[in-house]
């Protein structure tokens, strides 16, 4: 049985792979130091279980996009009793160990990890918007992905899917805008019925020769559009963000 551990956890990453690699619960393939990171090494090498540590309601999202690769593997969660994760696992049905486990039970668990089943990812999707998401999955050519949430400088709603346009380039997502608005409302302002906007991205305002008033995006030549009943409250939010406090 092929084994990827992915924990941001030292002490528990390590003492995982080593119960593992003294045991006869299978092979380590990887061991990663960041969770999000085993959602590019799955597509490129499945595995067969995949020891994914999750401490923050967040890191529910990296479980989330393994679940919807191509080979979903199965998901073992590591985590601890301080965790807010815990109860979330807890309430969805998701087996899980902690950070004490004993050889004998991270066997068991090992033997029993399956992938998600639809009940337990419909039971993640339905407490995303209380988790405050700090990465936005999307669907690239090479696979699955996660845009961290700060990377974003605004969103673009264009027929079916939205643009996300970020600091490495653009992606798309499922994601509606209202959604997102609804969700990360404080950290983006809404300045059209197709654009959302980070607050910390905007720069100012122009007129293009026809009239139509568009955003200045810090450090894009793009320009998104504003419409008129947006327009006095992106004002007032660049006059605020330009007054001493």
């Amino acid at each position: 049985m092929k084994i990827v551990i992915a924990c941001s956890d030292d002490a528990l990453r390590h003492r995982l792979a080593r119960l593992v690699a003294t045991g006869s619960m299978g092979r380590v393939s990887a061991v990663l130091d960041e969770p999000e990171d085993a959602i590019e090494r799955h597509q490129a090498d499945p595995a067969a279980v995949i020891l994914l540590g999750m401490f923050e309601e967040a890191d529910l999202q990296i479980a989330l996009a393994l679940s919807q690769t191509p080979v979903p593997p199965a998901i073992l969660p590591a985590t601890s009793l301080q965790a807010p994760v815990l109860s979330t696992l807890e309430e969805a049905g998701i087996d899980h160990i902690l950070d004490y486990v004993q050889p004998e039970r991270l066997a068991a668990a090992l033997n029993q990890a399956e992938p998600l089943t639809r009940g337990q990812v419909a039971a993640l999707q339905g407490g995303r918007h209380a988790s405050h998401r700090r990465h936005i999955l999307c669907r690239r050519r090479t696979g699955l992905g996660l845009i961290p949430v700060n990377d974003v400088r605004y969103f673009m709603a264009d027929h079916k899917y939205v643009t996300v346009q970020h600091d490495d380039g653009e992606d798309l997502i499922e994601d509606s805008l209202c959604q997102l608005e609804a969700e990360f409302g404080p950290r983006f302002l809404r300045v059209h019925r197709s654009a959302l906007v980070a607050r910390d991205s905007l720069r100012g305002l122009e007129k293009d020769l026809y009239g139509q008033t568009h955003a200045l995006i810090d450090g894009m030549a793009t320009r998104v559009p504003v419409s008129r009943r947006r327009l006095p409250a992106v004002r007032r939010w660049l006059r605020e963000a330009s007054t001493p406090s």
